[in-house]
């Protein structure tokens, strides 16, 4: 089966949507909204593109703010890619949650990672991390996004960087 990503690179494109920054060589790539910042370095030569999720490729229920698509090759010849679902939030971290899990869902992003793929859902969260009465829940979703759709989530404090990312 082909890679999770480069399947994503070629839905989207299809269906003709652009990215908001678009596909490049990058070593690392930096995306903020509403005052909350993601960021990550990629290793090696790769190229990626960011798109808006949230009222652009999805515009109703609850859905993700953006999605970073990082491919080994230029697009669309690559043979690996890592796909990450962003959710830029505030405090309220059980919503973002529901919101990156709605995404996942969405049958735009069918089938599901296969448990080769480096797919990965971030939280981006103005605080220090969940309050004590989300930790049971964060740590459920986790479970289940790795068992259920093979997603790593974590969640980041704003400006946090991510792991690099390593095709």
């Amino acid at each position: 089966m082909a890679d999770f990503a480069l399947l994503l690179v070629n839905r989207l494109k299809e269906k003709g949507f652009r990215a908001a920054q678009p596909w490049q060589e990058r070593t690392s790539v930096r995306v903020s909204e509403n005052g909350k910042s993601y960021r990550v370095n990629i290793s090696g030569s790769s190229v990626s593109a960011v798109f808006q999720i949230d009222d652009y490729i999805i515009k109703d229920g609850f859905k993700c703010d953006k999605l970073l698509l990082v491919s080994d090759q230029p697009v669309p010849n690559g043979d690996r890619g890592i796909a990450v679902f962003l959710e830029l939030k505030g405090k309220d971290i059980e919503h973002a949650i529901e919101q990156l899990e709605a995404t996942v869902k969405n049958k735009l992003f069918k089938p599901y990672p296969s448990a080769q793929d480096k797919t990965r859902a971030r939280i981006v969260t103005a605080g220090c991390g969940p309050k004590s009465s989300s930790k049971i829940k964060v740590e459920e979703a986790r479970v289940r996004f790795k068992q259920q759709y093979n997603i790593e989530l974590r969640i980041l404090k704003n400006n946090q960087p991510d792991l690099p990312i390593n095709l």
